[in-house]
């Protein structure tokens, strides 16, 4: 009997350390997840990250996605064609900059490019965002 103990005790390790390494680099977060779109030009839906739907509607609709740190792939259609975006820019999400929050936005450029911002309250427009709109509307 204490021989079997003996013998599952560093197997039960092996399993265990297997595990923990699998957490750290692998490590989902599932956050509320929106995006706000800044070209007037058309609607943007079906947002993505890393293939997973987010939520849209400049920041008024959410959802709840799973989210790893590394590089991040963003795409979404547009309401005037076909066509799929996708980011220009690579965006790259460290485990700092998820730990401890809550809610993760994208940000859809009209040059196509994006950014991502995470916070611990509802996600507001970008500075950037705004003035781009605010251009483009006029």
């Amino acid at each position: 009997m204490n021989l079997k103990k003996f013998l599952l005790l560093p197997i039960s390790f092996v399993f265990s350390a297997a595990g923990c390494a699998g957490i750290g680099p692998n490590a989902t977060y599932y956050m509320g997840t929106t995006s706000f779109h800044y070209d007037p030009s058309y609607n943007a839906y079906m947002v993505k990250l890393n293939g997973h739907e987010i939520g849209g509607g400049f920041g008024g609709g959410m959802n709840t996605s799973p989210v790893k740190f590394g590089p991040q792939v963003i795409t979404w259609e547009e309401s005037n064609s076909d066509k799929l975006h996708r980011a220009k820019n690579q965006v790259t999400l460290t485990k700092e900059d998820l730990k401890g929050m809550k809610y993760l936005a994208v940000h859809l450029y009209p040059d196509d490019t994006v950014e991502v911002t995470t916070s611990n309250n509802w996600p507001n427009p970008t500075e950037k965002g705004i003035k781009w709109l605010n251009q483009l509307k006029k």
